[in-house]
């Protein structure tokens, strides 16, 4: 009876399976699958498994005293990586709370005159007019803004922004015939994204008679600032506030009027404001975001009238108007280039890959050294070793035969009680496979 051939084992003589389907099989439908260079299969390997060893191997002190120097400097990185990262937390932390400098923005109004037929001194003489020029008169408008220093003078830098920066919108309404100027009487400035900032802007249109000018400035807040209801900010007592600190305001009032139910916490039983803003006896907390919205609106723009005058070439308000603006702090700023920063962080890395191509090297260096220094001490017993060692490892690699080669060297190897039973199966084994080729050649006959 044949023997069924082991798995991964093969004789001298026997045929490749892998060999016998290619030649049975027609040439039209071999497949071949080509094999990945060496080369491929090292770049792919060094690029998944980058080397992140930096631990000096064992006992390394006995010939280099220096190494405990660097074995202290990795405990103390270790501490300050430690601290790095608890500190960028940190930061991160705070630049999620918004943390803003409140300033004033003064801004100022005035204008200028040009080419005008009438002059202050002979404003009242209707006939008079000014041959010497040909252009026609115009006036320009202008409208700008500087922040105030601080109330207490600090060495601290202070933030920088320009007057643009502070408004979404500017928009300047002229009070004059359309009939007799139609070009419009809405000029209209927004603020685009990523656009460079001014200290002001100017509108300049033709005309030689006074104009009165309605200037409306929508704020900008960042993050974005809503006003109350009456009821909502007699509640509350807040204005002017973001979407989320107005639901903590009633977050706050709940817990203090212990309005929350005693059961179930998610649900509030309205007292009487509550009732009367939201119409309901009780709500639950996941709906608030939603019903203040009825009770949140844009902020109110800022409004100022001016008269343009052009019996003057340069007119200013007697009047500056002070606005209060909050401002990004410069700390805050900081914290935000450090916490985008990449550079420091790839020269760190940088700085970690020499680190452990260098502990690398020197682990080769011993790795060498104890090598020789065993070959130097007992050569024949380290031969032997080795070499045993190496067949393993080769079989293990090649997946052939579970079989140490090195001891199938040895006489010792065919002594074993096991060797004849093993030569008796495949001597029968190999009588009955030549019979069954004789019987097969007769009947091909």
């Amino acid at each position: 009876m044949q023997q069924p051939v082991q798995a991964g084992f093969q004789h001298p003589g026997m045929v490749q399976p892998a060999m016998m389907i290619q030649q049975s099989m027609p040439a039209g439908n071999v497949q071949f699958r080509k094999r990945p260079s060496e080369t491929d299969s090292l770049a792919k390997h060094i690029k998944k498994k980058r080397p992140t060893d930096r631990n000096m191997p064992p006992k390394i002190e006995a010939f280099i005293p220096e190494s405990k120097l660097y074995t202290e400097l990795s405990e103390f990185e270790k501490v300050l990586d430690a601290t790095i990262m608890r500190k960028r937390l940190d930061i991160q932390e705070t630049l999620g709370k918004p943390t803003k400098v409140r300033r004033t923005l003064r801004i100022f109004l005035s204008n200028t005159s040009a080419d005008q037929a009438i002059s202050q001194q002979n404003a009242e003489d209707e006939n008079a007019f000014d041959l010497n020029s040909g252009n026609a008169p115009s006036w320009t408008l202008k409208i700008e803004g500087r922040l105030l220093d601080p109330p207490v003078p600090t060495k601290k830098a202070q933030p920088v922004q320009k007057f643009t920066s502070f408004f979404r919108s500017i928009t300047v309404e002229l009070d004059r015939d359309p009939n007799l100027y139609p070009e419009g009487n809405i000029i209209g400035w927004h603020k685009q994204a990523n656009a460079v900032d001014f200290d002001g802007i100017e509108v300049k249109r033709k005309g030689d008679m006074n104009v009165n000018a309605r200037i409306v400035l929508d704020p900008e807040y960042n993050p974005h600032k809503f006003k109350l209801s009456p009821l909502l900010s007699d509640m509350l007592d807040m204005k002017l506030e973001t979407k989320p600190q107005i639901i903590m305001g009633l977050w706050n009032y709940v817990k203090h009027h212990k309005l929350q139910d005693a059961e179930d916490k998610r649900v509030i039983h309205c007292d009487a404001k509550m009732l009367q803003l939201f119409g309901a006896p009780q709500i639950l907390f996941s709906q608030l975001p939603d019903l203040i919205n009825h009770h949140m609106t844009r902020p109110d723009p800022i409004i100022l009238n001016y008269t343009i005058r052009v019996d003057k070439e340069f007119h200013q308000s007697p009047k500056a108007y002070d606005v209060d603006v909050e401002l990004d702090s410069v700390i805050r700023q900081k914290m935000m280039n450090i916490v985008s920063s990449t550079q420091t962080q790839k020269e760190i890395m940088a700085l970690d890959d020499k680190i452990v191509q260098c502990v690398q090297s020197i682990n080769n260096s011993k790795i060498k050294r104890d090598f020789l220094m065993q070959f130097a001490q007992h050569p024949v017993e380290f031969i032997n070793k080795w070499i045993a060692s190496q067949a393993r490892d080769l079989e293990v690699i090649l997946g052939e035969t579970k079989v140490n080669l090195e001891e199938m060297r040895q006489t010792d190897f065919y002594k074993q009680p096991w060797v004849k039973e093993a030569i008796f199966h495949y001597l029968t084994a190999k009588t009955q496979q030549r019979m069954q080729e004789l019987l097969n050649a007769q009947r091909g006959q």
